[in-house]
């Protein structure tokens, strides 16, 4: 793929690099406790997310909804086997019903936007990608799991039921697939079949309690 040397000469401005064998995703905020993932066992396209970011305060300054507000902390393309994959990461300090519905929100948000920018290449097709989600953080804890029970018995349309649904999902199956149609944010939205996902999926990284990094190896996710 000449995709880190397209976005390079598009983009000069931007940390867009080539790392073989390993990368590693970044959360950099001071009170952050899940600090690194660490993908390996492939070469992979590391895309700064500042691009993201920026596309972001531009649909702030738009009015758009909320739903394109959000970015992520790490974007990562790479092939195997004949198949091209981008992993878009989001670190969390804890196991918490809205953190991780809202992580999901911003891997959507920053799908979005990622698709956008690599649609100005003269390569590039949505759908010889495979897109995923990944959301890491620390394992749940007791209080997680009885406030994650109290949750699921809240009426069906209560956002309180939609994040307990999501979070049980994630924790059992460990993944879950969406559908563009079923995300609330896009459902009532004009948005063309380019701009979205026919299904994603989403992923929990969990990272033992007292770790701040985790490592992870891409062939168990494809």
């Amino acid at each position: 793929m000449s995709v880190s040397t397209d976005l390079k000469t598009l983009f000069p401005n931007y940390d867009i690099n080539y790392h073989i064998g390993k990368t590693t995703i970044s959360e950099k905020g001071i009170q952050a406790k899940v600090k690194e993932i660490h993908w390996v066992n492939s070469d992979f396209h590391y895309i700064d997310t500042s691009i993201v970011k920026e596309f972001t305060q531009f649909f702030q300054k738009s009015g758009t909804p909320h739903i394109f507000h959000l970015d992520c902390d790490g974007i990562i393309l790479f092939e195997e086997n004949g198949k091209k994959y981008i992993f878009i990461s989001e670190l969390k300090s804890s196991f918490d019903m809205r953190d991780l519905y809202y992580a999901k929100d911003q891997i959507i948000s920053s799908f979005i936007k990622i698709n956008m920018i690599l649609h100005l290449l003269p390569n590039y097709r949505k759908e010889d990608y495979v897109f995923k989600g990944f959301i890491a953080c620390l394992s749940p804890n007791a209080e997680f799991i009885r406030e994650l029970h109290k949750g699921l018995f809240f009426k069906r349309g209560n956002r309180f039921k939609t994040e307990a649904e999501f979070a049980d999902e994630l924790y059992h199956d460990k993944s879950i697939k969406l559908k563009a149609s079923e995300c609330d944010q896009l459902r009532n939205l004009p948005l063309g079949n380019n701009c979205l996902f026919n299904e994603l999926e989403f992923h929990y990284l969990e990272v033992p309690s007292g770790n701040n990094s985790y490592t992870v190896d891409v062939l168990q996710y494809i």
